[in-house]
């Protein structure tokens, strides 16, 4: 998806994938990506396809656990109780092309104009600002309507940078997560969604299908005014399905899950002379 990213990253990324191509192995952060792995190791490394040997496993979530951002902003309060005061949906994740963000803010901009009473909450830094603008996509014009929306402060709230404390409050204080990326590797968000209980409305790709399985509602929307419907519907069915069931893991399973990976094919004396080594947790 050439579109999504900065001109010319797709030529750097095809010359990354070669040279990964050439190791012993690699390990994706879902199924989905590694079968997407296989397919491009067929079509463009064919001689390396029967032995380059791809797993995957998947990330953990428990902010809580590891070693959260603390501190609240002035606004706290105003903001928790503008959210709580109606049906309240949340983005979570950088600013930049792919994770659908301006499709989603004309959606809801479509929604506000027809009498909807629901607010929009996005929590993420504008990527890519390193870049000119003139190679930033779409992010220029997301920033504008961000910061000029006449529903700024009022239903559309976006909250550049915020600590672990606030994004977990804020987690607490919505109805659902709308997860509107037009591709993924794994989806972060869906889980910590589902650690909250909270419902998720996730564009139909096959790694939110993999993650969330049926644990999400899914859509499919081309235009703006096909996503507005969609969250339309989704709030008058109560924001259905619940995503308490959605299995996850923790980032310590995470972890082990990679370590069976990294390990599982050596030889036991090499396996006995990293546990003699290995540093004290």
């Amino acid at each position: 998806h050439p579109e999504f990213f900065p001109p010319n990253a797709n030529v750097h990324f095809a010359d990354w994938l070669a040279t990964v191509a050439h190791f012993d192995g690699v390990i994706c952060i879902s199924d989905t990506v590694a079968q997407d792995m296989h397919k491009w190791v067929k079509a463009n490394v064919p001689e390396r396809s029967a032995q380059l040997a791809i797993e995957h496993f998947h990330l953990g979530a428990d902010l809580a656990h590891t070693a959260p951002t603390l501190g609240l902003p002035d606004n706290a309060k105003q903001v928790l109780k503008s959210l709580a005061s109606g049906p309240s949906v949340l983005m979570v994740g950088t600013l930049e092309p792919r994770k659908g963000y301006l499709h989603a803010v004309e959606a809801f901009s479509e929604l506000w104009e027809t009498g909807v009473n629901v607010n929009l909450v996005i929590v993420g830094r504008a990527g890519w600002q390193q870049l000119p603008v003139d190679q930033q996509r779409n992010i220029p014009r997301l920033l504008e309507r961000l910061n000029n929306h006449p529903q700024k402060g009022k239903r559309l709230f976006w909250l550049d940078g915020i600590s672990d404390e606030f994004l977990e409050q804020v987690y607490s204080g919505v109805s659902g997560l709308l997860a509107a990326s037009e591709n993924e590797g794994f989806g972060l968000p869906l889980i910590e969604a589902a650690q909250k209980g909270l419902p998720i409305l996730a564009r139909d790709i096959p790694v939110f299908r993999e993650v969330a399985g049926e644990h999400a509602c899914y859509f499919k929307a081309d235009e703006p005014a096909q996503l507005a419907h969609a969250i339309s519907q989704w709030l008058e069915e109560g924001c259905q399905p619940p995503s308490t069931a959605m299995p996850w893991l923790t980032w310590r399973q995470s972890a082990d899950s990679l370590q069976h990976l990294l390990l599982k094919d050596l030889p036991p004396q090499v396996l006995v002379s990293a546990i003699k080594n290995a540093p004290p947790l």
